[in-house]
């Protein structure tokens, strides 16, 4: 026999109120119910937890003994269901999230921070192929990803297009240019991210297009230390626009003959879709992506503005967006 939760709701009550109407009362059944369940756990087991003299209810030792132990259990379950609804309530849990590209997203977290304080936030950062691996192992529930990636067990959601753009030291002679033609990128130093960077990728595929290599004299890890080499003078970097801050050591500009854009997309496993804390999240995507829409792709939204309600077209229809 399988002991059940309204056999041990039933002993703790009954221990407590040591009458079987008030206990049946307690828990929300019938007094027969009570009566039942705990009869069915003394004949299964042949032993004697309770006693009734009359009107009076007494527990053997074993009974006592087991009657507080059905307490524990039950103060564990009624906790652990607290700790599910605080959950589905965003009252509480986590949400661990990586991104390839943070620095235009930095504004979204803070946000999300603000209205669900109880969620933990754990933020990784790195290139998009190995969290592509980590959402498909389940390793991180969401991440921000650059380009175009079609896979059946991942929801796409695309939050913007973003142009790619060259940047060089305030010194260097391309410094004072807005724009660049891709033909005088043949052979010049440049500063890149591993291979791993989608960024990189999609770079490396529109100039081969035009038979243009550029000299790699130095591949980094990070988009930091990137910088810091192309501020030095070492060589041209290229990063999404939105990347850039104010950084008084650095000028950007474009390719004038080429098209050169990257798309921005959250994923997740299509199972963790349905999580509260994803479902949150991507909420406040679908607000930011309206207004950066409506403010020409600049900035992320009115921290000030209350919570917006989840949207609930979130669905499929954006799944393997191109």
């Amino acid at each position: 026999m399988t002991i059940n939760i309204t056999q041990l709701q039933a002993l703790d009550a009954l221990e407590r109120e040591r009458h079987f109407s008030r206990a049946a009362e307690a828990i929300g059944i019938s007094q027969p119910a009570v009566s039942a369940q705990l009869k069915k756990l003394q004949q299964c087991y042949e032993a004697r937890l309770i006693y009734r003299r009359g009107r009076q209810v007494e527990f053997s030792k074993l009974g006592i003994e087991l009657a507080l132990k059905a307490r524990k259990i039950v103060s564990l379950l009624n906790d652990f269901e607290s700790s599910l609804q605080a959950a589905a309530d965003l009252r509480s849990g986590y949400l661990d999230i990586g991104l390839s590209c943070h620095h235009f997203v930095m504004d979204l977290l803070a946000v999300y921070m603000e209205r669900y304080p109880g969620i933990q936030l754990k933020a990784e950062i790195g290139d998009s192929k190995p969290l592509l691996k980590k959402v498909l192992a389940g390793r991180v529930d969401i991440a921000g990803i650059t380009g175009t990636i079609s896979d059946p067990r991942l929801y796409h959601y695309k939050y913007s297009d973003q142009n790619i753009v060259l940047f060089v030291a305030k010194d260097h002679p391309w410094a004072e240019q807005d724009t660049l033609s891709i033909a005088e990128l043949e052979g010049e130093p440049m500063v890149a991210r591993t291979r791993q960077s989608m960024t990189r990728q999609i770079f490396s595929d529109a100039l081969q297009a035009f038979a243009i290599r550029p000299d790699i004299v130095l591949e980094l890890d990070t988009w930091e230390t990137m910088k810091e080499a192309v501020a030095s003078g070492i060589g041209f970097g290229i990063a999404l626009e939105d990347e850039f801050g104010r950084d008084g050591r650095l000028a950007t500009l474009k390719i004038a003959d080429a098209e050169l854009t990257a798309s921005q997309y959250f994923i997740c496993l299509e199972e963790y879709r349905s999580l509260g804390t994803v479902q949150a999240f991507l909420g406040l995507v679908n607000e930011a992506r309206s207004h950066r829409r409506a403010s020409g792709n600049k900035g992320v939204f009115d921290r000030c503005n209350p919570a917006q309600p989840l949207r609930s077209d979130l669905t499929g229809s954006h799944r393997n967006s191109r």
